[in-house]
């Protein structure tokens, strides 16, 4: 298959730049890496690859690390975040509310910087447009300069209408390419029962492989009730070569670049007060950008609703 072949059946957004940079190298150490109809599996496996000819920026040892976890409530953000941080500093417990209440930022210093921040659960629609505003302006505030990925947390066996738009949402929300900074992790990995998670993603909903395939094909999977740090060095393993294959630098937009003035400028003049006390420029269109974000999210929901009540089919 030629670039242009794939180009033109790839569903994945993904801007060519950064497909034209990969397909050359790894068609000619891998020629089965473009072997999927849909691509989605195959550009895994191009950013995975280990070419030495590929013009990556490679992640400095040491590098610093910020991580936004976004999912409904319930998923298991929480948990998600102590065992990256290997300790317990988000509050975690089954539950059908929220258990974080506020956006909230935690680091680890082992042999890097590493900042995990946890949102409420900002997909779910019966949450108020002024608090998911409040907490993506403090989410924007703690991640600042901008993050380096997004996990969209999704619960193994409990895949919502919110969850089958939360990239497209999200994209209104941080801007279009948020989604190249974006994997999928599974949680509650002991459902699998002995089932691969690559088994469960092709032998599961379409949905969610449009929804794998808009994060670039990238997934990986936490069980939270054992004490295996080769899962999180597999995640970590995975943002490292997401971020090398984006030039080496975190995700930024005009809100982060924005948050992070503020931050020196509240460094230099040594106050303490809040940023969100600040006037910002970006909350104006972050109003508008939050309506259309939870527009998204209602949609799927609505058309799943029809869909189970034979309104159409």
């Amino acid at each position: 298959m030629t670039l242009l072949d794939w180009m033109n059946v790839c569903s994945v957004e993904i801007p060519k730049r950064i497909i034209a940079k990969h397909f050359s190298a790894c068609q000619h150490t891998n020629p089965g890496v473009f072997l999927l109809d849909d691509g989605s599996a195959g550009l895994d496996e191009c950013l995975h690859c280990e070419d030495p000819q590929q013009n990556h920026r490679k992640v400095l040892p040491g590098q610093t690390l910020r991580i936004v976890m976004i999912g409904k409530t319930g998923v298991g953000k929480s948990a998600v975040g102590n065992t990256i941080l290997n300790r317990k500093v988000f509050e975690s417990k089954p539950s059908a509310n929220s258990v974080t209440e506020s956006c909230h930022k935690a680091s680890v210093y082992d042999t890097r910087e590493i900042y995990v921040i946890d949102t409420p659960g900002i997909l779910d629609t019966s949450r108020e447009k002024d608090i998911i505003k409040r907490e993506i302006v403090k989410c924007i505030k703690v991640s600042a300069p901008g993050p380096h990925a997004f996990l969209l947390v999704i619960q193994i066996g409990r895949f919502t209408p919110e969850e089958q738009r939360a990239v497209q949402a999200l994209q209104e929300l941080f801007g279009e390419d948020a989604s190249n900074y974006m994997i999928v992790l599974f949680t509650h990995g002991d459902l699998l029962e002995g089932q691969t998670i690559d088994e469960y993603v092709r032998e599961g909903h379409i949905e969610l492989r449009r929804v794998i395939q808009s994060c670039g094909g990238r997934y990986a999977v936490f069980n939270n009730n054992i004490k295996d740090r080769t899962q999180v060095k597999t995640l970590i393993d995975k943002i490292d070569q997401m971020v090398a294959v984006n030039g080496g630098e975190c995700y930024t937009q005009e809100m982060f670049r924005e948050a992070e003035e503020k931050i020196r400028q509240q460094k230099a003049k040594r106050e303490d007060a809040e940023l969100q006390e600040y006037p910002f420029s970006f909350l104006g269109n972050l109003e508008h950008r939050v309506t259309l974000f939870q527009r998204i999210l209602l949609e799927g929901y609505r058309e799943q609703f029809a869909i189970e009540s034979g309104i159409y089919k």
